[in-house]
């Protein structure tokens, strides 16, 4: 009975440290306008002190004012009214791991018309700014689609987390 307790133990034990470690959340978020200039931070000023990000980083240690409503990653620009062509410059703030940001445009049927990814000013839990520039090919003129942001799993790299949608159209 004294092993079987042992043995349990360290079950239970190993299971509550594989539960530790990176955030596995994903948000979706869906926004068909711009963001509010309460949401995002517009024109926020870079902070003065240094970044929580580990010394073997090459990231800058620029950080942007967090995000109003939790959300992790917002887009600034190109804004809803705005009638893209390619190569389009999106520009926001996001706090993700490793600081790694994806952009990618869709067309109105969610078919990836191009993506880019880019490293922001400052990684998670800090948020930094990011720009990035997305060739495409194949929009319609004067047809709608999407512009989508995300951050990606520090567990492989690619699975995508924090995403961030606006509704475009294409010039």
């Amino acid at each position: 009975m004294k092993g079987f307790a042992t043995g349990l133990l360290v079950t239970i034990a190993a299971l509550a440290i594989a539960g530790c470690g990176g955030d596995n959340t994903t948000r979706f978020v869906q926004d068909t306008g711009s963001p509010s200039p309460g949401q995002a931070s517009a024109s926020a000023s870079p902070s003065t002190g240094s970044s929580a990000s580990p010394s073997s980083s090459s990231l800058p240690t620029t950080a942007a004012t967090p995000i109003a409503g939790d959300l992790k990653i917002i887009i600034d620009s190109p804004d809803a009214n705005t009638a893209i062509g390619s190569p389009v410059a999106v520009s926001g703030t996001a706090s993700v791991d490793k600081g790694t940001v994806v952009a990618v445009v869709l067309d109105a049927a969610g078919t990836e018309l191009g993506r880019a990814t880019t490293i922001a000013s400052a990684a998670k839990p800090d948020f930094g700014h990011f720009e990035v520039s997305v060739s495409f090919s194949g929009a319609t003129s004067g047809a709608k689609g999407q512009i989508k942001v995300f951050g990606v799993s520090p567990r492989d790299g690619t699975t995508p987390t924090n995403y961030y949608f606006i509704t475009v159209r294409f010039a």
